[in-house]
């Protein structure tokens, strides 16, 4: 993912290039790369005039029909929105511009969630696909429509190389999930994650702490880093789960039940003396979910703090942690998926 800090005017036309590269590395076409432009600039606007500064994060996706898109993510910590519905009407400003901008962004998105309170700030999520006319279509809003899974992923302030990755597999049975965490930071760091993700993709069908072995094994030439893996069962309802090194595992009921699943001292490489895999059942409900999270993100939140997130877009959950729990300081990555 492409972080861009926009505190100022001179900025948005930083995050607009950077927004429109990437879908143009994607092939995108010229209407679909302004669609981009569009959202790019009006985020970056708002950002500026309402959320007193924030950042613009985008990066690539895969759509469930094998489509590579873009999303466009803006985060602030301003006085929040306190009324979306009003905000989204054409014609509706708090800075006395003509007001068009979060209805144009809607309009052009395929996927579109904002989430916003009084003092805490606000989070717009957007989806754009290539080629494809919305035609009318409205945003997706219920959640058993949404994507299973979503991550931001960024690396440390001032890299450009993210030595955080995640991936995500799966058959008829199970989900298979994995975040990495490359010792330190900066290229080497990457070479780890690159490495262990493309062990995860030959090994993911074993057992969550057959695959840790995997790694360990695979990752020794490497600086190494921490590992976790998780494994969604479906048919028994619960979540099998194996880490190594400081790699975050929590599980949220819809209740707000929150289990946090263990991870042992090491690194994946060099020094794991435990691997071992431990089961957390859950009872299957639509808004349950499991998130994972390297220690570019601090581990004293809970989503109790924000009434109504469990139930929205994984990346939407996933940003807003991301926002208010980055240590600011290493690469961050937080991976959200549903369990039902």
């Amino acid at each position: 993912m492409i972080s861009v800090p926009v505190t100022e005017v001179s900025q948005v036309a930083e995050a607009r290039r950077a927004c429109v590269g990437l879908a143009e590395r994607n092939g995108f076409d010229e209407e679909a790369a302004g669609r981009v432009a569009l959202i790019a600039t009006e985020l970056g606007t708002n950002l500026v005039k309402h959320g007193g500064g924030g950042h613009i994060i985008s990066a690539a996706f895969d759509d469930v029909s094998g489509a590579t898109g873009v999303e466009v993510i803006a985060i602030d910590k301003g006085p929040g929105i306190p009324d979306i519905a009003h905000s989204l009407q054409d014609g509706v400003s708090a800075a006395g511009t003509a007001g068009n901008g979060l209805g144009a962004i809607k309009r052009q998105s395929e996927s579109f969630e904002i989430f916003s309170h009084a003092g805490q700030g606000t989070v717009v999520i957007t989806q754009v696909l290539p080629g494809r006319s919305l035609g009318g279509r409205k945003p997706v809003k219920s959640a058993e429509h949404f994507p299973v899974c979503s991550a931001v992923s960024v690396p440390m302030p001032g890299e450009t190389a993210n030595g955080d990755a995640w991936a995500v597999r799966s058959d008829d049975e199970s989900r298979t999930l994995m975040v990495v965490d490359g010792l330190g930071h900066g290229p080497e760091a990457a070479k780890v994650a690159a490495e262990a993700t493309r062990l995860f993709d030959k090994y993911w069908r074993g057992g969550p702490a057959e695959v840790v072995r995997s790694l360990h094994a695979g990752l020794r030439p490497t600086r190494g880093g921490a590992v976790g893996v998780a494994r969604i069962e479906h048919r028994s309802q619960q979540v099998t789960y194996a880490g190594v090194g400081n790699i975050a595992a929590v599980l949220i009921s819809d209740d707000g039940t929150t289990r946090r699943m263990i991870s042992h001292n090491g690194t994946v490489g060099h020094n794991a003396r435990v691997i071992q895999q431990l089961g957390y059942p859950f009872a299957a409900g639509l808004n349950a979910v499991l998130v994972m999270h390297s220690d570019g993100l601090s581990t004293n939140w809970s989503l109790s703090s924000y009434p109504g997130l469990i139930a929205r877009h994984p990346l939407l959950i996933a940003s807003v942690l991301y926002r208010d729990h980055s240590r600011g300081r290493d690469d961050a990555t937080v991976l959200v998926s549903r369990v039902a």
